[in-house]
Order: C-alpha cells, then structure tokens, then sequence
C-alpha cells in the first residue's frame, strides 16, 4: 500500500496525495477535508448560535469524506488485529445512523459534526500516514 503526492493541481491550499484503495488508486485532498474538520469542529457555545444549513452541509461534506476514507484505511489496516480494526468497524455502523435535524436538534447536530470531524481526522491521519501494525488510536471512533 502505497501514497504518494500527484501533481495535477496547482491550486493554492490544495495538496492532494494518491493512496491505494481497495480497488485501485484514491486521490485524497487533505487540505480540502482539514477544511471540513475544521469547520465541523467550529466551537459551538450554546445551540441558538448554530445554522442549521451549516451544519447540514459540514456533515453532508464529513460523511462523504469519511465514506471515501473509510474503505482505504480498513485495506491498509486489513489483517491487523487490534484497536484500530475495532475503530473502523464501530465507525462504518455509525455512518449509518440516522443523525439528528439541525433545525429541531442543532446542539445535538453540531456535536454529531464534531464527532465526524473527529473520526475524519483519524482516518485521514492512517490513510496518509505509513502503516503501523500496533498503532493506537486515542480519538474516539
């Protein structure tokens, strides 16, 4: 399994890197989804602050994000017992959940962004990073 950088774009803030995926080559815009983490991850103070379109869109944006991540981690992590197999099991069933309305529950919606965010994080850190067989995660899945 490799990655390594591709230079098609050159767009500034755009570093995009090439990893194998389960069924050939991935290109991966890590930039562009540190963007959508961050904005995910946006401090919410209480929930009358929070756009529900906003919301909807970062987690529209993380989930596909983490739909696109999720099957090229779990080829590169195939085969290792472990923490991190658990991880990715866990977080596909959670892809499937029904997340709440950001209009009627947008407290609720923006910590279920951030819960995003934070699995899209770690998936993108094993995509991009090398291989390591007894590698523990910490984030929450």
């Amino acid at each position: 399994m490799t990655t390594y950088p591709i230079t098609t774009s050159k767009t500034a803030g755009d570093s995009r890197l090439c990893v194998e995926g389960p069924n050939g080559p991935v290109t991966v815009n890590v930039e562009a989804i540190k963007q959508r983490i961050a904005a995910g991850l946006r401090p919410v103070v209480d929930g009358g602050n929070i756009d529900p379109v906003q919301v909807t869109k970062a987690t529209a944006d993380l989930v596909g994000d983490a739909e696109m991540l999720l099957p090229v981690a779990e080829a590169r992590y195939k085969g290792h017992a472990g923490q991190v197999t658990l991880g990715l099991d866990s977080l596909r069933r959670r892809l499937a959940y029904q997340r709440p309305d950001p209009r009627l529950y947008p407290l609720n919606a923006a910590l279920c962004a951030a819960d995003l965010a934070r699995s899209c994080r770690t998936l993108l850190e094993l995509v991009t990073e090398p291989v390591d067989p007894h590698r523990v995660v910490l984030s929450t899945w």
